[in-house]
């Protein structure tokens, strides 16, 4: 189930995630802030309505938008149909904001995150050879229509 993005969710998705591949590498607070943007962001539930995860979309440029995505450890239970909201609600936030790209980033580490990005219709462009604070590599990733 998909619902509106608030911004209590990010704290507590992240404080009830232990897998740190599913948190943001900056301060949540300055995510919140600068990161989600009204009508290009949600959250997906369980049928008993827990947290899975929350996404969207932020504007570079005109045409052009950044994905974040924040998981919980309920994720790991539900991950098909995490992946399937994820999915239908990016496709649906390409066409009504006219975003001809949305690209995003993962660790270069984590292998779930690539198939996840595979399934979203997203291609690799390349490694972002130590793109964060603590060297660690990225991958970045795109879906250009």
């Amino acid at each position: 189930m998909i619902i509106p993005f608030e911004s209590s969710h990010a704290y507590e998705l992240l404080e009830n995630s232990n897998n740190e591949s599913l948190r943001p590498n900056i301060e949540v607070s300055q995510f919140v802030e600068d990161m989600v943007v009204p009508d290009m962001s949600f959250t997906c539930l369980t049928e008993n309505r827990d947290l899975i995860a929350a996404g969207g979309i932020y504007l570079i440029w005109e045409g052009v938008g950044e994905a974040w995505f924040l998981g919980s450890n309920n994720l790991l239970s539900s991950p098909i149909e995490a992946v399937k909201s994820v999915k239908r609600y990016l496709n649906s936030i390409m066409k009504d904001f006219n975003l001809h790209r949305v690209q995003a980033m993962t660790l270069e580490s984590e292998n779930d995150l690539k198939r996840w990005m595979k399934f979203l219709n997203m291609k690799e462009e390349g490694i972002m050879n130590k793109y964060c604070r603590d060297g660690r590599n990225f991958i970045r990733w795109a879906k250009v229509i």
